[in-house]
């Protein structure tokens, strides 16, 4: 059976079905695929969605970046990172995407709480398929607009929480710290954001950094760059307790390098 048939069942041609997923996102409230580029990417809202597969996450990556994305961009979306388990050592201080997971990140050039069902719908079509999760996210800060700015490798996701009233503050000393961090380490931040939908007086934070190796990512636990050094000091100061969780993953790249 063709990946095609296995994916959507039967002899259903591909393609028509394909089309049939993007016109639920067209119905959904796009204008137009393709007036994509011309919206500014701080502008674009991203989907951040975990998902988990009884089957082999290799096999569900390639199904996403094969067929998925297809409906994907037909409907307007600009697919950001397909993120997937990575090689970590076992005492790592922090977690790691389970074996079954892949998270799926796409940028959307509107509102996306009102395509999240049918997002999770196309993505529930992927054979193996066990269970999906989204979030939504606005951008604070893209180093390469819509592109993931390194290739595959070993990433960090940090969550952290911090005091409405003192985000502005925490933004401003991170982006001031990774001026001199970033070459000092041969470091990476991908992008920064914040999690909409959450009430209260807490911003929920999503920073995605690249670096070279685990090691690497070791050796900046003891950051000897001192002008980093004084500005995370700073910033840890509005961090609120308990937040910070961090998740190790790699990133899956199609053959065209994306």
């Amino acid at each position: 059976m063709s990946w095609g048939k296995a994916i959507f069942g039967g002899t259903y041609p591909l393609t028509k079905r394909i089309a049939e997923i993007a016109a639920l996102f067209l119905v959904a409230g796009n204008t137009a695929g393709a007036q994509t580029s011309a919206v500014d990417p701080m502008d674009h809202q991203f989907t951040y969605s975990l998902i988990e597969t009884s089957g082999a996450t290799s096999d569900l990556a390639n199904g996403i970046q094969t067929n998925v994305m297809t409906a994907m961009r037909l409907s307007g979306a600009q697919p950001y990172a397909v993120w997937t388990p990575v090689t970590k050592p076992a005492d790592a201080p922090f977690a790691g995407l389970a074996d079954n997971q892949v998270i799926l990140m796409l940028a959307w050039p509107r509102p996306a709480a009102e395509l999240v069902a049918s997002l999770e719908t196309v993505l529930q079509t992927l054979p193996g398929v066990t269970a999906v999760t989204t979030k939504i996210y606005t951008p604070i800060y893209l180093s390469q607009g819509l592109q993931v700015p390194t290739g595959p490798g070993f990433y960090v996701h940090r969550d952290e929480h911090y005091p409405v009233a003192g985000m502005a503050d925490a933004v401003r000393l991170s982006r001031e710290a990774w001026v001199t961090w970033e070459p000092h380490w041969d470091v990476k931040v991908a992008g920064l954001f914040r999690e909409l939908g959450v009430e209260g007086d807490v911003a929920r934070l999503n920073r995605i950094a690249w670096y070279p190796s685990y090691e690497v990512w070791l050796a900046t636990r003891n950051n000897d760059d001192l002008e980093s050094q004084r500005r995370f000091r700073e910033r840890r100061q509005y961090l609120i307790e308990g937040s910070g969780v961090a998740v190790a993953t790699d990133r899956h790249l199609s053959p065209s390098g994306r």
